[in-house]
Formats: C-alpha cells, sequence, structure tokens
C-alpha cells in the first residue's frame, strides 16, 4: 500500500466513522469491539501533545455510549476505555475538564448502580456480572482521580 502511497493511517474522522457505524450495530460483540478500539486509540493519544481535539471527540462518544447503550456490558465497556483515556497524561486532562467529565461520570453512577441491581442477576452471566462490578468499583475510583485532576487544574 505505502509503494502505492495509499495512506497507511486512519484520519479521527475515518475513525469516529467507523466507530459510530460499529455502534449501531445490534450484535453487542461489534459495539464492544468498537468502544475497545477507541479506548486503546484514545490511551496512546492521551501521552501525545496536540491531540485535545481528537481526545475530546473520543470523550464525547465513549459518554454517550455509557450513558445510552442499552446494554450494560457495552456501557460497562465505555466506562472502561474512559477509565484508559483519560487515566494519565495532561492533554487527556485538559481534555476531562474541558469536556466536563468529572460532572457526566458523578450524574451517571448512581445510574449505572443502579442498572446492575435491576438488571444484572436476570440478564447477564455471573462472568459479566464480576466485570460490571468491576466497573462499579473503577467508576468509584476514577471518578475521585478525576476530582483531583479538577481541582489541580481550574485552582
Amino acid at each position: 500500500m505505502a509503494s502505492q502511497n495509499i495512506p497507511q493511517c486512519m484520519t479521527p474522522d475515518q475513525l469516529m466513522t467507523l466507530c459510530t457505524a460499529g455502534i449501531q450495530s445490534s450484535n453487542v460483540g461489534v459495539r464492544v469491539n468498537m468502544v475497545s478500539i477507541l479506548g486503546i486509540t484514545g490511551s496512546v493519544l492521551a501521552k501525545e501533545d496536540g491531540t485535545l481535539d481528537t481526545l475530546k471527540t473520543i470523550g464525547c462518544f465513549l459518554l454517550e455510549v455509557a450513558t445510552k447503550d442499552p446494554s450494560l456490558v457495552v456501557a460497562g465497556e465505555a466506562l472502561d476505555a474512559l477509565f484508559d483515556v483519560f487515566a494519565d497524561g495532561k492533554e487527556a486532562e485538559r481534555a476531562s475538564v474541558q469536556i466536563r467529565l468529572l460532572a457526566a461520570l458523578k450524574d451517571f453512577q448512581p445510574v449505572f448502580k443502579m442498572k446492575i441491581r435491576k438488571e444484572g442477576r436476570a440478564k447477564y452471566s455471573p462472568d459479566q456480572l464480576c466485570v460490571l462490578d468491576n466497573v462499579k468499583m473503577n467508576l468509584r475510583r476514577f471518578v475521585a482521580y478525576q476530582e483531583t485532576v479538577e481541582k489541580r487544574l481550574t485552582t
């Protein structure tokens, strides 16, 4: 491909188009994989300079999936991806404050817990419940971490 002058990488717009198409699939596995791809990509970009806008786009996309996908498994994977993307890096910290990640996660935290309680046992396997419980615990920790990030960047 390189010998024919065909670019070998995706632009942020191409990545988001792919993920937008994938997240509309009726297959939970496809949606989980799309979220996972974004999480990995975002965590790499978080450590690079000049990636603020792309990180904000990824963060908003993952937040929307986490809060709106009907599957708790997909929502949990989206939260996990958010933790990976915004775990560290100066660009990630700035992006998280600008997209109001902390406020969104604080609002969503009780909703996620309630969904696990309501739907969990009936709809999901013990392995899936274990993963969801882990995400729930990591969400609490991540909110605490984001509070320190936001406090440091806004004072």
